[in-house]
Formats: C-alpha cells, sequence, structure tokens
C-alpha cells in the first residue's frame, strides 16, 4: 500500500505523486494499483488529477485507472 493525501490542496498531492513515482522507480519490484485517487471526496477531477502521474504512467510497476489512461491519452 501506499499512501498520498488528498485533502491538503494540489500543490501537496502534486508533491505526493511526485514522490510516488520515485517509490515506485527505487522498487521495481512492487507492484502499484493506482486507484482515482483525489476523484471522491477530495473533488478533483480525473483531468485535474492523471497528468500528475504522467512520470509514474511511463513505469512497468504502476497500473493507472482506465480514467486516468483516458485523460493522458487526450494530450
Amino acid at each position: 500500500c501506499y499512501a498520498l493525501p488528498t485533502m491538503e490542496g494540489a500543490a501537496s498531492l502534486r508533491r505526493a505523486v511526485d514522490r510516488f513515482a520515485a517509490c515506485a522507480r527505487e522498487h521495481r519490484e512492487l507492484t502499484f494499483l493506482v486507484t482515482a485517487v483525489g476523484c471522491g471526496i477530495a473533488g478533483y477531477t480525473p483531468q485535474e488529477v492523471a497528468p500528475l502521474f504522467r512520470e509514474a504512467a511511463a513505469l512497468p510497476n504502476v497500473y493507472l485507472p482506465q480514467v486516468f489512461w483516458e485523460v493522458l491519452s487526450e494530450r
């Protein structure tokens, strides 16, 4: 499990996703199944959050939700 804070603001979430990507890069032996982080009670849209995961999306051990892939493929 890896927790990301979503209720502390967008800048905090961005930094947390960057730390997550670094962790996933360092621990290729682990698999990360990412949910639509921040798109529930925190109130962000997939269009706001998915781009934060662009770097992580390139990692072979990170699996993003379909809704994030739909946003990332638009750009």
